[in-house]
C-alpha cells in the first residue's frame, strides 16, 4: 500500500439558527449553494431541526473543503462543485467538478475526505485533501 500526503486542513463552525434564518429569508439560498442531490437528501428528514443540521452540516463541509484545498469561494470556487453527499452508511463523501476539479488535477489532489458532527445548535466540518499516492 503507499501512502498519501496530506495537502491540506480545513474546519468550519457554523451556528445551526444562523443557516435557517438564511434559508428563511433568501428563497435562492438553497439552490445557489446546494446542488439538487444534496437538497433532495436533506429535505428528506421529516425533523425540522434535523433537516437544517444537515444543512449547516452541508454548508459548514463546503467551507471546510474549499480551506483544504487553500481556495476559496468566488473566482476560483463555486458552491455546487463541491457536493457533500452521502453513502447508504450515511458515511459523508465530497464530490468534486468544474474548476474545483481542475485545480486538484493541477495540485496532484486526488481525495477529499471529511467528518461532519452536529447538534441543535452547531454544525462542524473537518476537511483533509490528499496527494495521490508516492
Amino acid at each position: 500500500m503507499k501512502n498519501k500526503i496530506i495537502y491540506g486542513l480545513g474546519v468550519d463552525i457554523i451556528e445551526v439558527e444562523r443557516i435557517k434564518s438564511v434559508i428563511d429569508k433568501y428563497q435562492g439560498f438553497l439552490s445557489r449553494v446546494f446542488t439538487e442531490k444534496e437538497i433532495k437528501y436533506c429535505e428528506s428528514k421529516k425533523n425540522p431541526v434535523i433537516k437544517c443540521i444537515c444543512y449547516a452540516q452541508k454548508f459548514a463541509a463546503k467551507e471546510a473543503v474549499a480551506k483544504s484545498l487553500g481556495v476559496g469561494f468566488g473566482k476560483n470556487l463555486s458552491f455546487h462543485e463541491i457536493a457533500v453527499m452521502n453513502l447508504n452508511s450515511g458515511k459523508p463523501v465530497i464530490l468534486i467538478s468544474g474548476r474545483a476539479e481542475k485545480y486538484c488535477d493541477e495540485k496532484s489532489i486526488c481525495e477529499v475526505e471529511v467528518s461532519l458532527s452536529g447538534t441543535k445548535d452547531y454544525a462542524v466540518a473537518f476537511s483533509v485533501a490528499l496527494l495521490k499516492e508516492i
